[in-house]
């Protein structure tokens, strides 16, 4: 599956599952234009008249709104919970640019995607799919994690987590 078809595919599920969801990516979206590059493939994607349109190059006359580049054992990483998105901006394996408005409308369709994963199944499978696809990003292949909190951590803090069993390695 391609990197337009796998998009297509999770917008058209979200359409057919959450039709709710659905209309409020519509209207986050609206007919902007993002560039998503996973590995060396890039599409631009943008919403028109309440469908989503994916090209394989930026048409002409199309201003591109704001891009997203990253690579499939990050994705595999974000998927699996191993990473989280702010760790994943923090070590360069995730880059966005463009405007901060435009930038937040990007990660709200996300957010609106991710938010219908657990309520649909058909997602669910495609997620599953990719995954399956991408065998060849095993374990041992991804990017170091990040150990990045913005704030000090004292004693008392680490003991509760101690106690709950949630510092690395427990």
């Amino acid at each position: 599956m391609t990197l337009g078809e796998y998009i297509s595919a999770l917008v058209q599920c979200l359409k057919d599952c959450e039709p709710l969801a659905y209309s409020r990516m519509c209207h986050v979206v609206g007919g902007r234009t993002a560039r998503i590059r996973l590995d060396e493939q890039p599409v631009w994607i943008r919403m028109s008249d309440g469908s989503l349109v994916v090209d394989t190059h930026l048409p002409e006359g199309v201003i591109e709104d704001g891009s997203g580049t990253t690579d499939t054992t990050t994705v595999l990483a974000l998927l699996r919970g191993d990473l989280e998105v702010l760790e994943a901006i923090l070590n360069q394996s995730l880059a966005i640019d463009g405007e901060i408005e435009q930038i937040h409308r990007m990660f709200l369709a996300i957010e609106i995607l991710l938010d219908a994963g657990p309520r649909c199944p058909h997602l669910q499978r495609i997620t599953e799919r990719f995954v399956a696809e991408s065998r060849q990003f095993e374990s041992g292949n991804l990017p170091p994690r990040a150990n990045w909190y913005p704030f000090a951590v004292g004693d008392d803090e680490l003991d509760l987590l101690n106690r709950y069993g949630l510092l690395p390695g427990k």
